[in-house]
């Protein structure tokens, strides 16, 4: 049996693959949907679609790890991830650029899932708790690709181009990895499973009890972390009129901030409860994005948007991991397996995803690119109400 250590090894490495391809496409979107002459409705219903692609994926990982294994599932993922990102940068018109990230959802879908499920076999037999540091891998692998994004942008090198270089990098990476950790094999250990205590009936209603919560502070979640990422340049770019270079910055200022706190949050668990730490990061969120707010109201500076956005950044980093950390204990209390506890996580927040786009797209054309301010804020609110109850009731 591999050890922990090598596991995850594997898993920080297909974290890094998928942040750093994700970001290089967020840092030049703008650019993408000027190129295909798409305007906020369009725009937003392609990103829709490529949401929907991510939820399937996210439905059909945990059958697709059960053929290939876990680690086979994520390398899969993350080559295909590799080849089929230049695909968005190559499209020349609306609808390749829709199929092809609906194709490009449900790979990173599958990648997304396999790679927290392999974090949390490996924080389950290690004991040690690895979700803030690979979230971290991916926000810095995030920040770094929207930080080569934005420099491409200000040289300027053409989309195409530059997303084709970080996907071959990305390929070779995600191949290495997976030669050098090709053995790795992950299966439950050995002997009887422990059996969480209860009924099994009371165990159920206590998981869906759980995972009700769970799933409402995804959703809400998603309605952060997808217009901050997604509309940042956007945003930025039309309703500050900032120029390309500021622009293309939005996404990297919001992962710098999802950077920070993905850094301090296994630290911090150390000192503080969950409960505070996830009620400081719902309200930071909140306040900020309202701060936001009144900076378009006053018609204030784009530098100045873009710090509210660094801030929600920095409230929104513990966020997944809590979640993903929270239903991990969804397998030694309740008995739910750790491919389905992360296919619900991510199932949920994909569906947020779905809508999100669509509807700030809807709310910008009438009422003005603030809206997505106040989309992030109305999220935040949300997850004041909903994560720190679920993290409590799911440690519980």
């Amino acid at each position: 049996m591999a050890e922990p250590r090598s596991g995850l090894g594997l898993a920080l490495w297909s974290f890094v693959v998928n942040g750093a391809l994700y970001g290089s496409l967020l840092s030049r979107f703008a650019e993408i949907a000027d190129r295909v002459g798409a305007g906020e409705i369009a725009f937003g219903a392609a990103l829709g679609a490529g949401a929907v692609g991510g939820l399937a994926g996210s439905v059909l990982t945990p059958w697709i790890a059960r053929l290939l294994g876990t680690g086979g599932a994520v390398t899969a993922a993350g080559c295909a991830y590799a080849v089929l990102a230049t695909a968005a940068a190559w499209a020349p018109n609306l609808l390749l650029l829709a199929t092809a990230l609906v194709v490009l959802g449900v790979v990173d879908g599958c990648h997304d899932v396999s790679m927290n499920t392999l974090a949390a076999q490996v924080q389950q037999r290690s004991g040690t708790s690895v979700m803030g540091r690979v979230h971290a891998a991916w926000s810095l692998a995030l920040s770094a690709g929207a930080a080569l994004g934005a420099g491409a942008a200000a040289l300027p090198m053409s989309v195409p181009a530059h997303v084709s270089i970080v996907a071959l990098a990305a390929l070779l990476i995600q191949l290495g990895s997976w030669w050098r950790t090709r053995r790795l094999l992950i299966t439950p250990e050995a002997g009887p499973e422990p059996r969480p205590p209860g009924t099994p009936a009371g165990r159920l209603r206590r998981a869906r009890s759980v995972l009700i919560m769970l799933a409402a502070a995804a959703v809400a979640a998603s309605y952060v972390e997808s217009p901050g990422q997604e509309w940042s340049a956007l945003l930025l770019s039309r309703g500050f009129e900032a120029t390309a270079g500021l622009a293309a910055a939005g996404p990297l200022a919001f992962s710098a901030g999802l950077l920070v706190t993905r850094l301090l949050l296994d630290p911090l668990t150390r000192r503080l409860s969950v409960m505070v730490i996830s009620t400081t990061a719902a309200a930071t969120i909140t306040v900020s994005m309202l701060g936001g707010l009144l900076v378009a109201a006053a018609d204030g500076p784009a530098w100045l948007a873009l710090g509210t956005l660094a801030v929600a950044g920095a409230g929104a980093g513990p966020i997944f991991p809590l979640l993903f950390g929270a239903a991990g204990t969804l397998t030694t209390r309740h008995g739910v397996t750790a491919a389905v506890t992360a296919s619900i996580i991510s199932t949920c927040s994909r569906t947020g995803g779905i809508t999100a786009p669509v509807l700030v797209g809807a709310l910008t054309s009438v009422t003005g690119l603030a809206t997505v301010l106040a989309v992030m804020a109305a999220g935040g609110a949300t997850l004041l109400l909903t994560l720190p109850r679920a993290v409590r009731r799911a440690g519980g």
